[in-house]
């Protein structure tokens, strides 16, 4: 499999109560688990605080790239959460972070994490896709922005309350 083939399951949120980086990943921890429910909220939550430990996921414009590598196998989940209130995540361009680009997978093969991060820096970059992020409404509508940059859906996952 080639890294254009990587295909990805997306999921959708609207998080509207976190105020704090932690909060935040919390809370994303709480939905990524929700997608895989042989992994514990907990231990997820865990592993992105651990990951942004060793340096901010914040990649610029408002955007954070929240990342970790399960031990079990699973399809690659990209999670995106938009933030109804801005986070700072200690970013270089000091934007506060309003937008979560969350990838996760497992460690028998990363190419979804070689894929994914570098698609996700042409995102930041790009004003205008990250403004159809912030705007989108639903998972069809990010599934349409992440295409553009070359993250495909091999199923885009039933949007649940948020």
């Amino acid at each position: 499999m080639a890294l254009a083939s990587v295909s990805f399951e997306i999921d959708f949120t609207i998080d509207r109560t976190s105020r704090s980086r932690k909060a935040a990943l919390s809370s994303l921890a709480q939905r990524i688990g929700s997608c895989r429910p042989d992994i514990s909220p907990h231990d997820i939550s865990n592993c992105l605080l651990a990951r942004e430990k060793l340096g901010s996921t914040a990649i610029g414009s408002g955007v954070a790239a929240p990342h970790t590598i399960f031990k079990q196998s699973c399809p690659p989940l990209v999670q995106v959460t938009q933030l109804k209130y801005p986070i700072d995540f200690d970013a270089s361009d000091g934007t506060p972070v309003d937008v979560l680009l969350s990838v996760v997978g497992n460690r028998h093969d990363l190419r979804w994490l070689h894929l994914a991060l570098p698609r996700f820096a042409k995102l930041a970059e790009a004003p205008e896709l990250a403004a159809r992020l912030r705007a989108a409404k639903s998972a069809s509508a990010v599934e349409d922005v992440l295409a553009s940059v070359g993250i495909y859906s091999s199923r885009t996952l039933p949007n649940k309350a948020a």
